[in-house]
């Protein structure tokens, strides 16, 4: 009797282990499966991109935005130790990419994708590094090596900024101020754009695809002559644009501003009033008066 105890309870403890066994590789197959299918969880630390225009240059920043979460005066020093390389957010590398050649603070920087780390200090600069690293996690990822260009970065006091934030200002044709701010500081770094080589290569390019077309023309002798620059070239074209269109007003005007700034005063007030005279039918046409305003000045600096 006891035996057949025995020998029942052996065959119930193999069976349970055996079940046991089987349930946990089938568990562990179930969990290698849900660990391959991709869950999209909410992050502690969004994600935030910006897109700026300089000039003709775009700039996209990418990063991920911590909050200060209660722990004010506890940030920079703290959980952002001063002296340290910072990842500059959190998460995956903030990396900022611009599609023209750059100076930062004066320094030139080529085109393309960089990821930016920080360097806090507790008094003075911080330096901002921009560094080839783009697709790193975390400032454990840093590596000198991969650094392409430092620069100062001036700080001030700001008011309280609760989730970080990048951020352009003062933003002109040729260079803007790229700001990081965060808890109580702020740092700002300057950025500066060659726009006028920009549009002087897209001027090129659309006059080499469209030598015939008569806005392409005198858009470009206007940019010149708003630039001041390359003035016979500008005359070039304005006359070109007025072969192909000489029944439009807007080539003789620009021509007329352009001979005005070399000096030419009577041969800006004959272009200026064959603009007025192609101009009189058009119902779309509003500068009558500012060309005739010109028109008069121009002819004092003649008497």
């Amino acid at each position: 009797m006891k035996s057949n105890f025995i020998k029942n309870a052996l065959v119930i403890l193999f069976f349970l282990v055996s079940f046991s066994a089987l349930a946990q590789e089938k568990g562990q197959a179930n969990d290698i499966s849900e660990e391959e299918e991709k869950l999209e969880l909410p992050r502690k630390s969004s994600i935030s991109t910006l897109m700026q225009e300089i000039g003709l240059t775009e700039f996209f920043v990418r990063y991920s935005r911590p909050s200060v979460k209660g722990r004010k005066k506890h940030i920079w020093g703290e959980l952002v130790p001063y002296g340290k390389v910072w990842r500059a957010g959190a998460n995956e590398a903030t990396t900022i990419e611009f599609s023209s050649d750059v100076k930062i603070n004066g320094k030139p920087l080529k085109k393309g994708k960089y990821a930016i780390f920080v360097i806090p200090q507790k008094r003075g600069d911080w330096t901002f590094i921009f560094n080839t690293a783009v697709d790193s996690w975390g400032k454990e990822a840093y590596n000198q090596e991969n650094d392409v260009l430092r620069v100062n970065a001036t700080v001030e006091k700001s008011k309280f900024q609760e989730t970080l934030a990048y951020d352009f200002d003062k933003i002109l044709e040729n260079e803007a101020t790229f700001i990081l701010r965060w808890e109580c500081k702020l740092a700002r770094i300057t950025i500066q754009v060659n726009t006028v080589e920009e549009a002087k290569k897209n001027i090129a390019s659309a006059i080499s695809k469209y030598p015939n077309d008569w806005q392409v023309l005198v858009r470009s002798a206007s940019y010149y002559k708003s630039e001041n620059i390359e003035l016979r070239q500008a005359l070039e074209w304005a006359n070109q644009s007025i072969k192909l269109k000489n029944d439009h007003y807007l080539p003789y005007w620009v021509k007329s501003e352009i001979l005005a700034l070399q000096n030419d005063y009577k041969g800006a007030v004959e272009s200026a009033q064959k603009a007025l005279e192609a101009g009189k039918d058009d119902t779309n046409f509003i500068y009558a008066q500012t060309i005739q305003s010109q028109i008069d000045n121009w002819l004092s600096k003649i008497n």
